[in-house]
């Protein structure tokens, strides 16, 4: 690398992760791909991640450590401002990437300049399974608002750790609002898809590791507060929509819809390891997500209101431990479906 910027910065914002931040040192280290730099920026970790980081004799590899926790978005912002690269990639520090990874993105923004994110193809792998995440069998492009509409009407198919970005969309919408400190991520997708052209690149892959290590494992199954944070935002996209609403409406309700929908399943299925939680709260953040429809018509006004029946009568099920059993039961085969 010379004395000059690199093109790339691969972030690993970590935290207490000293045992599974080194695979994804390593897969960064020996990308195909070398004006890069990798930047671990730790989150004030109390094990051995820094000896794990000195281990390495490699001039590209940098290690920060905060003198105190920022919070998970808090440290992707931290990632941000200690990056030098045109293009930014936060890798997570349990996930890693193929050799190639990196050199099949750049030649992506080189060939479509216009394009300002990048998210790639994914391999999840649980501690039961792997699972293949495709969008689609050839690289898309989506130009704004068009990825904002399919992110609303098909739900997010971004994988968080696989996504590159131009330095200048985060000097034009700002880094990761603190505000959601469950779902920031999915609020930034939303205003970045609504304004700039984004691109799914099948030919990247991203290894994506899940288990009750994982963030999404924490705000997705141990607690109900990424549910809460994702009502916020569509909350808040109602708002930042504001005249605009009506052209969005149909993509809007749809995904509010779907969310209620998520809320429910999560209450039946997940209501063992929210440890603390009734599974009822699950029901008042459906309710409340079923609030935010906006029925445009005689027909979906009807069809809202066969909503509020669903919800009512899974309310029922999750307060009644014998049918909650069953329904459990019954959904066990979806249960580590993200």
């Amino acid at each position: 690398m010379t004395e000059q910027s690199p093109s790339v910065s691969i972030c690993i914002p970590t935290f207490n992760r000293s045992g599974m931040v080194e695979r994804a040192i390593e897969s960064a280290l020996s990308q195909t791909y070398h004006d890069l730099e990798v930047i671990v920026v730790d989150n004030a970790s109390d094990d051995n991640t820094e000896d794990v980081v000195a281990s390495y004799a490699d001039p590209r590899l940098k290690f920060f450590k905060n003198p105190k926790n920022l919070g998970l978005f808090g440290n992707f912002n931290r990632c941000i401002e200690l990056s030098r690269g045109d293009l930014i990639h936060i890798l997570h520090s349990d996930d890693y990437i193929d050799p190639h990874f990196t050199e099949t993105c750049v030649r992506f923004f080189k060939e479509h300049p216009n394009v300002s994110l990048t998210f790639t193809s994914a391999e999840m792998h649980t501690p039961s399974q792997t699972r293949a995440i495709r969008y689609a069998d050839r690289d898309i492009v989506m130009p704004a608002p068009g990825g904002f509409r399919k992110i609303l009407r098909e739900r997010c198919f971004i994988t968080c750790p696989s996504v590159m970005m131009r330095r200048s969309v985060y000097e034009g919408v700002g880094k990761y609002s603190l505000e959601y400190p469950y779902s920031s991520d999915y609020y930034q997708w939303l205003k970045i898809s609504r304004l700039y052209d984004i691109a799914y690149v099948h030919g990247a892959t991203v290894h994506y590791r899940q288990g009750e290590h994982s963030e999404s494992y924490r705000l997705l199954f141990a607690s109900p507060l990424g549910y809460l944070d994702t009502l916020k935002i569509y909350v808040q996209l109602a708002q930042d929509l504001a005249g605009e609403f009506p052209e969005y409406i149909d993509e809007y309700n749809a995904a509010v819809t779907r969310f209620t929908r998520d809320c429910l399943f999560a209450g039946i299925t997940r209501a063992e390891s929210m440890k603390g939680f009734h599974p009822g709260v699950l029901v008042g953040i459906a309710l409340s997500s079923w609030g935010l429809i906006a029925p445009k018509s005689i027909k979906t006004s009807l069809k809202k209101a066969g909503n509020l029946l669903t919800i009512l009568g899974v309310g029922v099920i999750m307060h009644i431990p014998l049918l909650r059993g069953v329904a459990t039961k019954i959904l066990a085969s979806r249960t580590e479906v993200y």
